[in-house]
C-alpha cells in the first residue's frame, strides 16, 4: 500500500524534546529530511549538536515554556507542518496541543497504540524494539509515503586544532566520559578507577569530566576529578589529562583524535559514533538495543538482570531493585579493560592482515 503523505509540507517546524544526551540521534531524521523536502526547516532543540553536521540547512528557534505563549508563537508562525521527534509523547504534551489549537495542518509524532493523541500523523514508537535512528528512519517513510533508498550516515564536520589543544596526550590515548549528573555515576566510580589503572598500562588516557545540566558549578566539576585522582596510581596520574567539561571544539578535537572512548556520558558516546571513534557504552535502567551509540564501532556492557531495562525513555528514574543500580554498580574495572583491550587489538589484527593480503 502507498500512502499520499507530506508531499508539500510548506513551513515546517521540527521539535525534539527528547534528553540532549541522545540528540545526535535527530541528525539522522534531518538528513533524511532535508535530502526529500530541500529547503530550510525551523528547528528547536536544547541543545548545539547539531552543529556537528555541517551540511544540514535549518533555523534555530527557541519555543516558548508556557502554554498560551507557544500557542501564540505557532500562530503568528503559520507554521503549515509540525514534527515532533521525542518518543516520549508526555514530554512535549503541550507543544501538541498548542500546535492543534493553533491549526497547523500537518502534526506528526509517535503516540501510543492505545491513546487519544494531538497529532494526525501518528506512529507507535518501538513497537519492534528497533533503535532509535531506525525508527526515525520508520517514521520519516511513513510521513513521505516512500522507502528511502540510500541510506547515509550525516557526516560529522572536520575538526580544527583549538588553542588549547597542546594539553593533549602526545602519544597514542583513549578518553573516558563521566556524567557527573548521571545518576548511576556513583554507583560505577570504583569500577571506572579500577579501569583507569588498568589501561593505562597500555594507552594514556584523557578524563573527560561533563555535566548534562549546565547548571552545576564548575567547583562540582573540579570535586569529582579530585575525588577521583586519589585513588589512582602513579602511572595512572602521570600518564592521564583532566579535561573538565571543555568547549564543544576542544572536546571535538579530543575525540577525533582518540583511540577509543569509553564511559557514561551518553553526548560525548554519541558524537564518537557519529565520528567513527570505536566507543564502549555502559547501560543499565535503559534498554541498549534502542538508545545505545549508533555506530557499527559502538559496543555495549549490561548486566543480565530481570529488572531491566526498567525505562523506556531517557531521563530520571527511581531504582526498585533490592540491591540499587546493581545493573551498574556490577561492571567490574577488569571487564571494561578487556573489551578496550580486546576491540582495539582485533581492529589492529584486521587491519594487518588486509595489509598482508594486499602486498600477496
Amino acid at each position: 500500500m502507498k500512502f499520499h503523505r507530506l508531499q508539500y509540507p510548506g513551513k515546517t517546524l521540527i521539535v525534539s524534546t527528547l534528553d540532549k544526551r541522545y540528540s545526535v540521534f535527530v541528525l539522522y531524521f534531518l538528513k533524511l529530511w532535508q535530502e526529500r523536502f530541500l529547503g530550510t526547516v525551523d528547528f528547536w532543540q536544547p541543545c548545539n549538536l547539531i552543529a556537528l553536521d555541517a551540511g544540514i540547512q535549518f533555523h534555530s528557534v527557541t519555543l516558548p515554556t508556557t502554554f498560551f505563549r507557544c500557542w501564540w508563537f505557532l500562530v503568528r508562525a503559520r507554521y503549515r507542518t509540525v514534527v515532533f521527534l521525542n518518543p516520549d509523547h508526555k514530554a512535549d504534551r503541550k507543544y501538541r496541543w498548542a500546535a492543534r489549537l493553533a491549526i497547523v495542518k500537518y502534526r506528526a509524532g509517535f503516540a501510543p497504540l492505545k491513546s487519544f493523541e494531538p497529532v494526525n500523523f501518528s506512529l507507535p514508537f518501538n513497537a519492534e524494539n528497533h533503535h532509535y535512528v531506525h525508527q526515525l528512519k520508520l517514521f520519516f517513510e511513513y510521513l513521505a509515503g516512500e522507502k528511502v533508498q540510500i541510506w547515509r550516515t550525516p557526516e560529522a564536520a572536520p575538526v580544527a586544532i583549538p588553542a588549547n589543544a597542546q594539553q593533549l596526550p602526545t602519544s597514542e590515548y583513549g578518553v573516558l566520559c563521566i556524567d557527573i549528573d548521571d545518576q548511576s555515576t556513583e554507583f560505577m566510580l570504583p569500577n571506572l578507577i579500577k579501569f583507569v589503572n588498568l589501561i593505562t598500562r597500555d594507552f594514556s588516557c584523557v578524563l573527560l569530566f561533563e555535566a548534562s545540566e549546565v547548571e552545576i558549578p564548575d567547583s562540582q566539576l573540579q570535586n569529582a576529578a579530585r575525588n577521583f585522582s586519589e585513588v589512582m596510581t602513579e602511572r595512572a596520574m602521570a600518564v592521564c589529562v583532566a579535561l573538565l567539561n571543555p568547549p564543544a571544539a576542544l572536546r571535538s578535537y579530543t575525540l577525533a583524535r582518540a583511540r577509543w572512548v569509553l564511559g557514561s556520558s551518553a553526548q560525548t558516546l554519541g558524537e564518537a559514533a557519529l565520528r567513527g571513534v570505536p566507543n564502549i557504552s555502559i547501560f543499565g535502567p535503559l534498554n541498549e538495543r534502542v538508545w545505545q551509540p549508533f555506530s557499527t564501532r559502538a559496543r555495549t556492557i549490561t548486566g543480565d538482570f530481570a529488572c531491566r531495562p526498567c525505562t523506556p525513555h531517557p531521563g530520571r528514574i527511581t531504582c526498585t531493585s533490592e540491591k540499587p543500580w546493581q545493573c551498574i554498580a556490577g561492571v567490574s574495572g577488569e571487564l571494561m579493560a578487556a573489551t578496550v583491550l580486546g576491540m582495539v587489538r582485533r581492529k589492529r589484527s584486521v587491519t594487518a592482515v588486509s595489509a598482508d593480503s594486499q602486498e600477496t
